[in-house]
């Protein structure tokens, strides 16, 4: 799968190099790989400037066997995309903890926040523990 990425970046530098910049298509552009900012618990209350196409990932620690989970709270579905939920329980064990790994991609030029909420959903709001917040701002194309 790695040298599928990097065949594919080969053949869009060496198309880049055989045209003028001013030539190539939005299409072109689009096919181009994108960017992926990693965000972590420390990176809360963040602001963070991305472009359209680019995918921000939010990892957050978290142990579903206490019931409390991570989970989408809200976001600004105008300028921002939910892509995808994995979480990841390394050990296997009952008890064991392990992350959870969100991930949103910039639709378009705009403003937007993404709210996580850590919380037993069968138990409601009144069961928040804790939020997780960042803003993003989608700034054009450079």
């Amino acid at each position: 799968m790695h040298s599928f990425f990097l065949a594919r970046i080969a053949a869009l530098v060496g198309a880049w190099l055989l045209v003028a910049p001013a030539a190539v298509s939005p299409a072109e552009v689009e096919k181009a790989p994108k960017t992926m900012v990693s965000l972590v618990e420390t990176d809360n209350g963040r602001t963070i400037d991305v472009r359209p196409g680019e995918t921000v990932q939010v990892t957050l620690p978290e142990n579903a066997t206490t019931g409390f989970r991570w989970a989408v709270d809200h976001y600004d579905q105008d300028s921002i995309e939910a892509v995808s939920t994995e979480p990841h329980y390394p050990a296997k064990a009952v008890g064991a903890g392990g992350e959870v790994a969100f991930s949103f991609r910039a639709k378009k030029i705009g403003s937007g926040e993404i709210v996580l909420k850590h919380w037993r959903p069968w138990e409601g709001d009144a069961s928040v523990t804790d939020r997780f917040r960042v803003q993003l701002h989608v700034q054009p194309q450079r």
